[in-house]
């Protein structure tokens, strides 16, 4: 083996000065200790005797004051101090006194735990001072070992943690409660603004819509006495498609009020089978253009108290949906009187032999704006709002509206409600 030379191989000793990179050390988080005493000597030993403490992975960080005037300019400078060992008497008999009252109501922390260390008991009384002073410990330098000052000092920064998560967590909860009445104020001002646009826009909608409808029927009538039958189509389909849009403006007028909760029951005594069939023959048309039948059978409802409009508008949303999905089926409605909790109820089902549901459009079903088929070529027309208004409808009329469906079979409404709103409340 051939001796290396050392000459030969300066380059593996040595690094070029452009290689060489600067580490430093990033400062690691602490707990600050200040020492407020005037004997130098109490500062070395209280460092030697608590320096080397480490909770909760930290360590720690001494401040040291030797006067009370300067312990007061130094908690100012340092407002996240976790302790402070404080003498009581310094360059005055109540040096450490007065520090403790700055601290706490000149400096406003609350939070630092504040240790008086005192060498004269006499000087100030313990019962005293605990009661007249915000302290957290009074201990006698005498009966400090150091076994002692550790424990002092670990259930003091035990406690500052346990403070500090508190109020992190109270400014927490205040900064999510400002965040929250924005965003509830925002929402507010959003909903303000589309009521405000659908009152507003009630008129110049559903004025034209009428004058449409009404005309579109004053022609057919007037093509059919002057024998114009080829142009009747024609002119119903004009009706229908005026009918259908005011009928989506009303739905949308009615959704806006439930999100905006401007609701307004009015109560009244009526016979809930005629309603029933007022109901059928509202949407007889419709549920007959799928060449289905319509099946009402309800005589025993008798009198009912309730809202007489919103429940038409639940029976004609579940009627009109019901014949809408069954093509050459059967849609019916059925009623009867139950007693639920000593108090009578309507129990009201309507029934079809249509398309079903799976138990994923089950869930979905009273959703606004649900759709069994969002593409741009559903055969099914609709905004998807008859529902999801019969539910909350249902709900101020203090009932229950649910489904039972199986897809291919048919589906199943049923809709219970007191037969006296004010049993429902």
């Amino acid at each position: 083996m051939q001796p290396v030379n050392q000459e030969d191989n300066d380059d593996f000793l040595f690094a070029d000065e452009e290689d060489v990179e600067e580490v430093v050390a990033e400062p690691q988080p602490t707990w600050k200790v200040m020492i407020v005493d005037d004997e130098p000597a109490v500062h070395e030993v209280t460092h030697l005797a608590i320096g080397q403490i480490v909770f909760q992975n930290k360590g720690l960080s001494f401040v040291d004051a030797y006067s009370g005037e300067e312990a007061k300019r130094l908690i100012v400078e340092h407002p996240d101090t976790a302790l402070v060992l404080l003498d009581v008497v310094m360059e005055t008999d109540d040096a450490g006194l007065r520090v403790a009252r700055f601290i706490r109501e000149e400096a406003k922390n609350h939070f630092v735990r504040i240790v008086l260390r005192t060498g004269q008991p006499g000087q100030a009384p313990e019962t005293e001072i605990i009661l007249n002073y915000d302290i957290n410990d009074y201990k006698e330098k005498t009966e400090l070992t150091k076994q002692k000052l550790l424990t002092t000092v670990i259930s003091c920064l035990r406690s500052y943690n346990d403070m500090m998560t508190i109020e992190k967590n109270r400014r927490q909860l205040i900064e999510n409660e400002h965040i929250l009445r924005l965003a509830k104020r925002s929402a507010e001002s959003a909903n303000q603004a589309k009521t405000s646009f659908l009152s507003k826009m009630s008129h110049e909608l559903l004025t034209p819509l009428n004058a449409i409808i009404g005309y579109s029927d004053i022609l057919q009538e007037e093509a059919a006495m002057a024998g114009l039958d080829d142009f009747v189509p024609d002119i119903q389909k004009i009706s229908e498609a005026g009918q259908r849009l005011s009928r989506l403006y009303t739905c949308i007028l009615n959704i806006s009020k439930i999100e905006a909760d401007k609701l307004q029951v009015s109560p009244e005594n009526f016979n809930a089978c005629e309603l029933a069939n007022e109901v059928a023959l509202t949407t007889q048309s419709q549920i007959r253009q799928n060449y289905n039948q319509l099946q009402i059978e309800c005589t025993e409802l008798g009198m009912i108290h309730t809202d007489r409009n919103m429940l038409y508008q639940i029976l004609c949303s579940l009627l009109n949906n019901a014949g809408k999905f069954t093509q050459r089926g059967t849609v019916k409605l059925s009623g009867k009187r139950i007693t639920k909790e000593n108090k009578e109820w309507l129990k009201i089902k309507v029934c079809d032999t249509g398309i079903g549901l799976t138990i994923e459009e089950m869930n979905a079903i009273f959703q606004p704006f649900n759709q069994l088929d969002n593409s741009t070529t559903r055969i099914h027309e609709g905004a998807g709002l008859g529902l999801a208004i019969a539910e909350n409808y249902t709900e101020v009329l203090g009932g229950t509206i649910s489904v039972e469906s199986v897809k291919g079979e048919g589906s199943t409404f049923i809709l219970e409600i007191p037969t006296n709103i004010l049993d429902g409340l």
